[in-house]
């Protein structure tokens, strides 16, 4: 590893707990004004770490797996991510699960059809849709309609989307439509609060 290597993994770690830090702090207040607006509980919404032992052996189990560098360096220092509640849901598997879905035959590892690429699934969402890091360019497929044919995807032409540029992009996405999901709470419930004290 060379020292401009090194610099730029220092800085990804930064990057990533103050990401987590962020995340946790939302999902809380997400949590927090949920029911009062919606009118029924949330469900849990967390963000896990991983622990500085499990870290390494994590990032060696999923490399022998072919997982590309980007999905190892989150694996090195994050589990899973739930959000149950945020549009139709978004859940990052932690390590271990996506070594079962890979081993199970429930995630993909090629795409063919409408795109042909190599691929690692590691998020689902609340409708069916997976997101998948693609190997060659790095980019982030959201994964709608196809036919799951062994470890191939065979996509419809109208089954995918680019979602983000890089994985960094998406976790960047995601913080992003969790702070707009709190604010639209928050300005909802002092639009209530405001509602209340003049009796309207």
């Amino acid at each position: 590893m060379t020292l401009t290597d090194l610099r730029s993994a220092v800085v990804r770690l930064v990057d990533l707990r103050k990401w987590r830090q962020g995340v946790e702090f939302l999902a809380a207040e997400f949590m927090s004004g949920f029911e009062a607006v919606h009118g029924y509980p949330p469900g849990e919404h967390t963000v896990a770490h991983v622990l500085a032992g499990e870290s390494a052996a994590a990032a060696e189990a999923l490399a022998g797996r072919g997982l590309p560098g980007p999905l190892l360096e989150y694996y090195g220092h994050l589990g899973s991510v739930a959000l149950p509640d945020l549009d139709n849901g978004i859940w990052i598997d932690d390590a271990a699960s996506l070594a079962a879905q890979v081993e199970a035959g429930n995630y993909p590892n090629r795409l063919t059809g409408a795109v042909d690429d190599t691929v690692s699934v590691f998020a689902t969402d609340g409708g069916g849709g997976m997101y998948a890091l693609s190997h060659a360019t790095g980019r982030i497929y959201h994964l709608t309609a196809g036919a799951l044919v062994g470890s191939t995807y065979d996509l419809n032409e109208t089954g995918y989307r680019i979602a983000n540029e890089d994985l960094w992009s998406f976790l960047e996405q995601l913080h992003a439509r969790l702070a707009a999901a709190v604010e639209a709470q928050q300005a909802a419930l002092r639009e209530a609060h405001g509602r209340v004290e003049t009796g309207t």
